[in-house]
């Protein structure tokens, strides 16, 4: 293919030989690796804020420990009590979420420009994180949960 082509014209210059295939991965190799580098703070990102989720719910559950046991020495069963936490930790975790959701929402409109060939609104990105979120959420209220519940109530109320 050199020999025609410089039969075609002399003046060509061959610096490197290589497919096309070749040469596109090398032109797209810079915004692959930003792409990249984006999507691995999105990923530290996303797991900074379960495990700041998980903390202070966990934090929270935990400190009532007190009222649970309360609870549990007046005839509450473990499971009716284990529900009451969830419903009102995840009832906050769901606003929170939801609340989140709209400024992110915000902020990837503001941003919308800088994307090529992807939406802003991609449903599987957007489904993953907050189903995320929200198992975060329900684990981090259900251990803590399970835990003081299966506590004494004696020694719950002694606590402190």
């Amino acid at each position: 293919m050199r020999r025609e082509l410089t039969a075609l014209e002399p003046n060509v210059l061959f610096l490197d030989n290589q497919t096309m295939d070749a040469q596109v991965a090398a032109t797209l190799l810079p915004a692959k690796a930003g792409a990249m580098s984006i999507s691995v703070v999105g990923v530290v990102a996303m797991a900074l804020a379960s495990i700041g989720l998980y903390g202070v719910i966990a934090y929270a559950v935990a400190r009532r420990t007190r009222e649970i046991g309360i609870r549990m020495a007046l005839g509450a069963k473990p499971g009716a009590v284990i529900g009451m936490v969830m419903r009102q930790g995840l009832s906050i975790a769901g606003v929170g979420i939801a609340v989140g959701a709209l400024l992110a929402l915000g902020a990837a409109k503001a941003i919308a420009g800088a994307l090529y060939g992807v939406s802003f609104v991609d449903p599987v990105a957007w489904t993953a994180s907050i189903a995320t979120l929200f198992l975060v959420a329900a684990v981090a209220n259900l251990v803590p949960a399970r835990r003081a519940s299966a506590v004494d109530p004696s020694i719950a109320l002694r606590s402190e």
